[in-house]
């Protein structure tokens, strides 16, 4: 596979992540501000708003999760920053993080791929609404695959960034250097 079928693959990614969590906040704002409207106006909820909301919030944490992992700002309370005094030990800790990070998240992915089997087997439904919980398990497996897939990424590019001795940049500072380089107004 060639290096611009990547690129485009990876532009692609960026923006239906982008895309879907624009969306479900969006919506998940409107949702609660209309409930909240109508519960004081009319002193009655709106029938299936709360179902809903989880549903656009859990698409939007999950696929959120995985675009902080590409811009590289999941949280972190590393102390090892203070207490390692060289660059290349710090680099290397980053990269046993990362290595941690994507086993968990993979042996996490196999956990919520098993949920979504289950629930596609056995067909569960919402209470109120009945919608179908495989849509929130599909949510799970995405986010925890978009992770993985970047964790991956990174893992590569830091040892790459070690072994020549070159300072790390996350995926989207080279992205938006790229932007940048190209002339566009920014990059993801």
């Amino acid at each position: 596979m060639n290096l611009a079928r990547l690129r485009a693959i990876h532009n692609g990614l960026m923006v239906s992540q982008r895309w879907i969590m624009g969306s479900t906040t969006i919506a998940f704002s409107v949702l609660v501000f209309v409930q909240v409207v109508i519960r004081y106006l009319l002193d009655s909820p709106l029938y299936g708003v709360e179902e809903v909301s989880i549903y656009l919030a859990v698409w939007l944490y999950f696929v959120g999760a995985g675009y902080g992992v590409y811009r590289d700002n999941h949280i972190s309370a590393s102390v090892m920053d203070l207490i390692l005094s060289s660059e290349r030990s710090r680099e290397l800790v980053c990269l046993l993080v990362a290595a941690l990070s994507l086993t968990l998240t993979i042996a996490m992915l196999w956990v919520c791929l098993r949920y979504l089997q289950w629930s596609v087997k056995f067909s569960p439904k919402s209470p109120e609404l009945r919608l179908p919980l495989c849509l929130v398990h599909v949510a799970m497996v995405v986010g925890m695959a978009l992770m993985g897939f970047y964790y991956l990424i990174e893992i590569v590019r830091r040892t790459r960034c070690l072994i020549r001795g070159e300072r790390y940049r996350s995926l989207a500072e080279e992205d938006e250097l790229s932007a940048v380089q190209a002339g566009e107004p920014h990059g993801y």
